[in-house]
């Protein structure tokens, strides 16, 4: 779905994240360098690895967008998948990789923190920042969340907009491990050792492994054609049921093709005395009532059956030699 509200409102929020990172990393850098933090040597390896993430983002949102050609009729929506399982993997080697091996380090060959003041300095701007780069990222799933009328939570969850749920979860990371950053700072300085800051590290790299496993999971299943929610199925088959003529609907189902896009497919028995203008205006009325109802949907392609048949039997029979 090229060119719509959304892609936009995501697009903008990769490019306030990559500004935002690239200003912490180097801050971020400067500050480990000048305490010997181990927590913010973690933190600037987050956000240099986020920097190589949010470009991957990039890539995926400004290819996805391109229209459907005859190459490829249902669109270029699943580049954003493809590109946004690399960004995925990014935070997993990049950010949990690098955090937990700079705290196994630390607590092998513990070196001490000072100049506290700039930590917290540093530590306080980046909260600051990545809290607002994390409200420009919320406002895409705010958007589709107020338009299904759910909450952002569910959105969050059914979300078919990988880019988008990668910039939350990355800003989030962000705003907790500066968070465990300045509480392992406190800690060393107050209990004047530093394992605490090595314990904060850890942390760190434990969340950004999380998170990483949460959106590998999340685009594995969007790149290999996940269907829709139970309920919403139900609920489509029963507008098709519905329309005029419609009998029965033996078989429905739907698929993600693109960030907020979706192809529903079935079959559909039609009353025997329906005329074959009367079923094409049937599956027409049953086409403009999903896609009023949800606008996500794209194509609709409804086949006239006598009878149920199983979906292997809707495959094209195999030609023999």
């Amino acid at each position: 779905m090229g060119g719509t509200t959304d892609d936009g409102t995501t697009r903008r929020s990769v490019l306030v994240s990559l500004a935002v990172n690239a200003i912490e990393t180097v801050a971020l850098g400067t500050a480990a360098w000048a305490t010997g933090s181990v927590a913010l040597r973690a933190q600037t390896a987050a956000n240099a690895a986020d920097l190589a993430v949010i470009a991957f983002l990039l890539i995926g949102v400004l290819s996805s967008d391109r229209p459907a050609d005859e190459s490829h009729p249902l669109g270029f929506g699943r580049e954003r998948f493809f590109w946004s399982l690399f960004a995925a993997l990014g935070i997993f080697v990049g950010g949990a990789g690098l955090s937990l091996q700079a705290a196994a380090s630390a607590a092998l060959h513990p070196s001490p923190v000072d100049h506290y003041a700039i930590a917290y300095l540093v530590l306080a701007a980046t909260v600051a920042l990545d809290a607002f780069a994390l409200v420009i990222a919320l406002r895409p799933i705010r958007l589709q969340a107020a338009g299904r009328g759910i909450s952002l939570r569910a959105q969050a969850q059914r979300s078919t907009d990988p880019a988008a749920m990668t910039v939350v979860v990355g800003g989030t990371c962000a705003v907790v491990g500066a968070v465990a950053a300045a509480t392992g700072l406190v800690a060393s300085q107050v209990m004047g050792n530093v394992a605490p800051d090595t314990v904060a590290s850890a942390f760190i790299g434990l969340v950004l492994l999380v998170a990483s496993v949460i959106l590998l999971r999340t685009n594995r299943a969007l790149l290999l054609g996940r269907g829709v929610p139970l309920q919403m199925l139900r609920e489509m088959r029963a507008i098709v049921a519905a329309q005029q003529g419609v009998v029965a609907v033996p078989d429905l189902f739907a698929v993600v093709v693109g960030p907020s896009s979706l192809i529903v497919d079935g079959d559909v028995t039609f009353a025997d005395d329906l005329t074959v203008p009367g079923v094409e205006e049937a599956i027409a009325h049953s086409a403009a009532a999903l896609r009023e109802r949800w606008p996500s949907i794209n194509y609709v392609y409804l086949t006239p059956v006598s009878q149920a048949r199983s979906r292997r039997a809707r495959r094209a029979p195999k030609k023999t030699p």
